[in-house]
């Protein structure tokens, strides 16, 4: 199967389609990571607003936790920003990445 797609070496083409997919994964799993830990975030930010709504003793108090919410909200949204931007930076190092690996195929 000499020649196989333009390809002198049809091995050669396996092990870059498999290099090209393992480097996918890679960036995939980068992507999770990040997209958990601004979820993680949230959470942790959220359960806490609620613990010390559920906590205080009177109305200043609660008025005092709901101001810090919208605080909390604004950290949210640049944490957000934050993780899209990471994201696209995993975005294009990948195809750059593969970018890279693909070049004019050898003829035999």
């Amino acid at each position: 199967m000499a020649n196989a797609n333009g390809y002198a070496d049809f091995a050669r083409f396996v092990e870059q389609a498999a290099a090209a997919q393992a480097l996918a994964w890679r960036s995939m799993e980068r992507v999770a990571d990040l997209h958990l830990q601004a979820i993680e975030g949230h959470a942790r930010a959220a359960t806490g607003l609620m613990a010390d709504a559920m906590l205080a003793p009177d109305a200043d108090a609660l008025r005092a936790v709901l101001a810090r919410g919208e605080h909390l909200q604004r950290e949210g949204v640049e944490r957000a920003a934050t993780a899209a931007g990471d994201i696209m930076d995993v975005a294009v190092a990948t195809a750059t990445s593969l970018g890279a690996m693909v070049g004019r195929p050898a003829r035999a």
